[in-house]
């Protein structure tokens, strides 16, 4: 028999990240029976996991800035203070890369939910469902759970290739979901699994392309902009 409690709405985020893992099945009977809005959802719990691989990507950006300053003191006969500060004002660690990656994340993750909860509403009518936006995007948050959690990977680089891997097990947990979320027609749950999985993966492309692509475009000009302004002011009046 299929479980039909409602939690307590002050539910601990680690019970509920621990149980849509490792319990997935009964986890999405609770959360249809929840109903939360979209609001709750994305702040509750998306919000704070997607997070998790934006701090990751941070650290090991600092991480690897750390390692590089390391190997450069070596290099130089070992650490000494003078030596050290030298280093330092020759390659200084610039926060603003580190914290315009962790930011691109959180755009694709956070964004990528809206946007593919946006198209698997609109495509509602095709497998018989009636549109509910909130239903929508709590499918396709809690489906990333794994992807996100599975962030803290990006910390060590030669780990990060296990996090799309991780992803792999949200797509399951989005089959799980379909049914009770979205509430097809008995003769259109295939359909209405696979719309969910190509809204997906086809926003998830797009805009891991597009993000970096004009977040480049837009440093780029700044950096010309900034050369521009400092040709200038070497110039005699």
């Amino acid at each position: 028999m299929r479980p039909t409690r409602i939690r307590d709405n002050k539910m601990e985020f680690f019970d509920r990240t621990k149980a849509i893992l490792f319990n997935p099945k009964e986890e999405w009977t609770i959360i249809e029976a929840e109903n939360a809005s979209h609001a709750k959802v994305f702040a509750g719990h998306l919000l704070i996991l997607a997070l998790i691989p934006a701090a990751a990507i941070f650290f090991n950006y600092w991480w690897s800035w750390n390692s590089t300053y390391t190997d450069a003191i070596n290099q130089f006969g070992g650490y000494s203070k003078d030596m050290a500060n030298m280093l330092k004002e020759r390659m200084p660690f610039d926060a603003k890369w580190g914290i315009i990656t962790a930011v691109q994340q959180l755009v694709i993750i956070l964004g990528g939910a809206y946007l593919t909860a946006v198209v698997i509403n609109a495509f509602s009518d095709q497998f018989g469902s009636a549109k509910d936006f909130n239903r929508a995007f709590a499918l396709v948050a809690y489906s990333y759970t794994p992807l996100c959690v599975a962030g803290i990977l990006y910390i060590y680089s030669p780990l990060a290739f296990l996090v799309p891997l991780a992803g792999c097990y949200g797509l399951y947990l989005l089959y799980l979901g379909s049914e009770s979320q979205l509430k097809p027609a008995a003769d259109k749950k295939v359909i209405c699994f696979i719309i969910s999985l190509i809204a997906v993966i086809v926003v998830w492309a797009v805009l891991s392309k597009i993000v970096p692509t004009i977040t480049q475009s837009i440093l780029i000009e700044q950096a010309k902009n900034d050369g521009l302004r400092n040709l200038q002011n070497l110039m005699p009046r």
